[in-house]
């Protein structure tokens, strides 16, 4: 979502320069990835996540064998540019970032039961590998309609359930100011189960600064408990320049 006035391999160089330590991305199978990893080698960057499923919905019981096969897949691709997090979408997304509804009606207590049943079966391979899969929350009132895990507690309660160190949330605290607010209170109440916080503002997905989320107390709250993941900057930003709006973010944030 940032430098995307270059070309994509070109957009790791930039983040290099705007001084970046890791670099992050959605699905991987429309990229080039032995141009990326040059790239990394290049610049000592890593790519701190990328997206893991492929095929299938997590939420489907049905779909179990089919969706575990595609993030498999992606563990190969993982270990190929040293990327030790993977975040897994709970449903398929259309064109539009809205979600291809099954053909079949299914409860929302099934729903978490076959998330859990795919997160349990990669405990053995996230433990091989040392990876983290982690799996994010997304509002469905603005950008997601008709995703199924769209609030933190049922999926902080299914990581607690879980309860293994290589499961863990990606904690968005856009798509969760819109869906329900309290973004500081989590931090301070769920902080154990995060293994990766992106950031936005809200409205818009632009960047901090933009909108009605303080991400000065944010920061703050993160660096109170402690938090020691990764912070991804998943926005748009407002002015169509992002060598300046990275710039004016890495300024608040740093303050």
């Amino acid at each position: 979502m940032i430098f995307t006035e270059f070309d994509f391999v070109e957009r790791i160089y930039k983040a290099k320069e705007a001084g970046f330590d890791c670099v992050e991305f959605w699905c991987w199978k429309n990229k080039d990835l032995e141009a990326i990893k040059k790239a990394l080698e290049e610049t000592s960057m890593e790519v701190a996540v990328f997206q893991g499923n492929l095929e299938g919905r997590m939420i489907d019981a049905q779909d179990h064998d089919k969706y575990v096969e595609g993030v498999l897949e992606s563990i190969e691709k993982a270990n190929y540019l040293g990327t030790k997090t993977l975040f897994l979408m709970s449903d398929i997304m259309k064109e539009d970032r809205s979600v291809l509804e099954a053909p079949y009606p299914i409860t929302f207590e099934d729903k978490m039961l076959s998330t859990k049943a795919v997160l349990q079966s990669l405990i053995p391979v996230a433990e091989e590998n040392d990876i983290t899969f982690v799996i994010e929350p997304l509002n469905s009132l603005v950008d997601h309609k008709g995703y199924s895990l769209c609030n933190s507690k049922p999926a902080i309660d299914l990581i607690r359930e879980i309860n293994h160190p290589n499961i863990k949330i990606l904690y968005d605290a856009y798509h969760m100011q819109i869906m329900e607010g309290n973004i500081i209170d989590t931090i301070n109440e769920s902080n154990d189960a995060f293994g990766y916080f992106h950031i936005a503002d809200v409205p818009g997905r632009f960047e901090p600064g933009t909108g009605e989320l303080n991400y000065s107390n944010i920061i703050q709250a993160l660096r109170a408990v402690n938090y020691n993941g990764k912070v991804g900057f998943e926005f748009t930003p407002k002015n169509g320049n992002s060598e300046e709006t990275v710039k004016k973010v890495f300024d608040i944030i740093k303050s």
